[in-house]
């Protein structure tokens, strides 16, 4: 091996580096971006059967059972999932299932919104 090989890094340490950095701007992307993130969501979910709604959105449930859950339709479920998808805070996961993209508690935000519009 030649002087100027042993100076450079195996591929397996630069992936490792690789990760290591991004890791690292995802800490940096989420904390700028949390406040952004909790106005969008307190904005969006501005009702307490909004918010239990999303809250069940935790990638495991069917949709027609987050709708029965909360006591709305199939399609008016499925209206605000489209919503929720559309803003970001929301994706489909494996077999077409809806996963929040952090939950309230996370964010620091109540379950029940005092005065339901």
């Amino acid at each position: 091996m030649t002087p100027a090989a042993k100076n450079h890094p195996s591929s397996e340490e630069m992936a490792a580096r690789q990760l290591e950095v991004a890791e690292e701007q995802l800490r940096w992307v989420r904390a700028a971006s949390m406040p952004q993130v909790r106005e969008t969501v307190a904005k969006a979910l501005n009702t307490t059967q909004l918010r239990e709604a999303y809250e069940l959105c935790d990638g495991t449930r069917k949709s027609n059972g987050v709708a029965a859950e909360v006591g709305i339709s199939k399609q008016a479920f499925s209206a605000w999932t489209r919503r929720w998808r559309n803003l970001g805070i929301a994706y489909e996961v494996e077999g077409r299932r809806i996963r929040h993209l952090i939950s309230l508690a996370e964010l620091g935000l109540p379950a029940e919104v005092k005065e339901d519009n």
